[in-house]
């Protein structure tokens, strides 16, 4: 699936800002400190990464991305049965999609299979990029000296730049981040993120990313939602749907998921 490897790492540049975000404004910047706040960000508590079984069904998958009707004996849908689906995550780094199988892919096939695994791999490894600086606290940054906030209206507005590219967010009167917009020479992308309530505070249930690749091209559109299920306090994604526009979606299960927390959030 190259079209879906290709997307997958566009919606991955709307993340670059993390390293590079910038000098504020006194009462903006007081603002951007308070809303930091109000957003659920687990690393805070100790979470340092999890582990999770995946599983996806493949008939239902390979049957909306080619439009056809299969048979359950169909060889290549029994040969993506055997495969053993896990996700990592370290929510200050990166995450990736594991994928094992100790049979044979059907004669004829390989190439297919191999192009499904890659695809799949590069959109979930896009999506853990664009995912953990939700939870990081980086898509909503502590106000520091590398950042330019200034008063919008009711709300605020965030920008930095760099050689790599120009990173601006709006957030309204509430201090609810309503979009991110990033440009650099190869790539545009204008996120909407949502948010629902949670014990935690604010938690990004979907992001829609508008894609211009190169900015001159015509604009793609890819969704990503999440599902959560609380594991040792902390909220961990249950399900995963990365929807690619005119391309296909992708419906991951989590579960049996097991964390990794920090030393001093234990002995707390």
């Amino acid at each position: 699936m190259p079209s879906i490897r290709t997307l997958a790492l566009s919606i991955a540049f709307a993340c670059l800002f993390c390293s590079f975000l910038t000098a504020q404004e006194k009462s903006a910047s007081d603002r951007l400190a308070a809303a930091h706040a109000q957003y659920y960000t687990p690393t805070t508590s100790g979470l340092k990464s999890f582990h999770c079984k995946a599983a996806i069904d493949w008939k239902s998958l390979i049957e909306r991305i080619t439009g056809t009707a299969l048979p359950d004996d169909n060889p290549t849908i029994k040969y993506l049965q055997t495969v053993q689906l896990s996700v990592t995550d370290e929510l200050k780094g990166n995450g990736a999609l594991e994928w094992a199988s100790s049979a044979f892919v059907p004669e004829g096939k390989e190439q297919a299979v191999e192009q499904m695994r890659e695809g799949f791999q590069t959109a979930v490894d896009g999506f853990f990029q664009s995912w953990n600086p939700y939870m990081n606290g980086s898509m909503v940054p502590i106000p520091d000296k590398t950042l330019t906030v200034t008063p919008s209206g009711e709300g605020i507005h965030l920008s930095a730049s760099s050689q790599a590219a120009k990173i601006d967010e709006d957030f309204d009167k509430s201090l609810l981040l309503t979009q991110v917009l990033v440009v650099s020479p190869s790539i545009k992308v204008l996120a909407t993120p949502t948010y629902v309530e949670m014990p935690g505070g604010l938690t990004v249930t979907s992001v829609d990313s508008k894609i211009n690749q190169p900015p001159s091209a015509p604009q793609t559109e890819a969704i990503f939602r999440i599902e959560y299920a609380n594991v040792d306090t902390f909220e961990i994604p249950s399900r995963i749907v990365l929807d690619i526009k005119n391309t296909g979606l992708i419906d991951l299960s989590l579960n049996a998921c097991q964390v990794s927390v920090a030393d001093w959030a234990r002995k707390k």
